[in-house]
């Protein structure tokens, strides 16, 4: 009886020691194996399974050895941490799937007894990392860009409407001359377009938290494709998958992306052409595509199609595909470009499974 009470209180200072280690090592989201003092693992969780691409079952039991195509950095890893209690964010090559390496930042710590000792890895993939980097840097950069455009665009719409209330007054005084009333519709017209601009930097500035809930993409891409009329020199076609998984969505949102995409596929088009959107699964994705066969995007360009106010369009603010990049972001999706001068471009909107 004395002894079963031993063993289960040693269980529970384990459990309590990983679960301390997990907290104290990184979020559970990241890929967490816990394995002997030999390498040999006893659980996972799934982002482990994910980063890994393996199965959980096909992982107990197995030795971390067996993942790296250089095990010799690992157990210089493991030893120190046997030694040492805890090794913290050291790069490791790993192997995921078949004839796949990835590059995971990786720190491990020692738990439980003398008796019953147990090794935690946190680890996360490089490219994930870098990825967040990546994002954060642009949610911060658009945050700035979004609160200077908010600024200039009120310092501006005020005079811009005077402006326009006294030109339209001025109008008025001018009746018969028709070649003064040409020229104050000319500036009516200027006015208009800037009004636009500071409307589009205002929309910009008060850019909405998406609010995702299960959904299909299908009803999204059907709504936006019912009501987009493309000029009749361009064919329009819609292919889409029978069904697709749930993802987490936005349709609001997602509905403002395409419409966006489509308007930069008709303008991309100086003559006839066509526009294709096609729904698709791939991998751990759901694809929305927007296929154009319009002049195309330069490889310099395309390095910087997704910065704010870069446009290649003469009267373009800059802000349309920075702000569907920020939206695809926000569903914890991306946004590709695939271009090639002369022979149309696709934009591909992947959102996680």
């Amino acid at each position: 009886m004395g002894k079963n009470l031993d063993e289960q209180k040693r269980s529970l200072d384990l459990r309590e020691a990983l679960l301390d280690a997990k907290q104290c090592m990184g979020c559970m989201h990241e890929g967490m194996l816990v394995t002997d003092v030999d390498g040999r693992i006893t659980e996972s969780a799934p982002a482990a399974e994910r980063i890994l691409n393996t199965p959980s079952l096909a992982l107990q039991g197995r030795a971390i050895q067996d993942f790296c195509p250089a095990p010799g950095a690992y157990e210089e890893m493991r030893l120190q941490t046997i030694q040492d209690g805890r090794v913290l964010n050291r790069s490791l090559l790993v192997s995921a799937g078949s004839g796949k390496h990835k590059m995971v930042s990786i720190s491990i710590q020692a738990a439980g007894t003398a008796e019953d000792r147990r090794l935690v890895h946190v680890f996360q993939d490089c490219a994930d990392l870098r990825t967040m980097e990546e994002r954060l840097l642009q949610s911060e950069r658009l945050a700035t860009v979004g609160r200077f455009a908010s600024q200039i665009a009120h310092e501006i719409r005020n005079p811009l409407n005077s402006i326009s209330l006294n030109v339209e007054l001025l109008e008025d005084e001018v009746v018969g001359n028709e070649e003064a009333r040409g020229l104050i519709r000319s500036v009516l017209k200027e006015l208009d377009r800037l009004n636009d601009i500071v409307g589009e930097y205002l929309q910009f500035s008060r850019f909405p938290k998406p609010h995702l809930k299960p959904g299909t993409v299908e009803g999204v891409v059907r709504a936006m494709t019912d009501n987009f009329k493309p000029p009749e020199r361009i064919a329009f076609r819609v292919q889409m998958e029978a069904s697709t998984p749930e993802v987490w969505l936005d349709e609001g949102l997602l509905r403002q992306v395409l419409d966006n995409l489509l308007r930069n596929a008709v303008e991309a088009i100086d003559k006839s052409g066509t526009i294709d959107i096609e729904t698709d699964v791939l991998d751990h994705f759901v694809v929305i595509r927007v296929r154009d066969s319009g002049m195309g995007i330069s490889v310099d360009a395309q390095t910087k199609l997704f910065e704010p106010f870069f446009t290649t369009k003469a009267h373009g603010t800059g802000l349309g595909l920075a702000t569907s990049q920020q939206i695809v972001f926000e569903h914890n999706g991306h946004l590709l470009v695939d271009s090639q001068p002369g022979k149309g471009s696709t934009f591909s909107i992947m959102l996680p499974i």
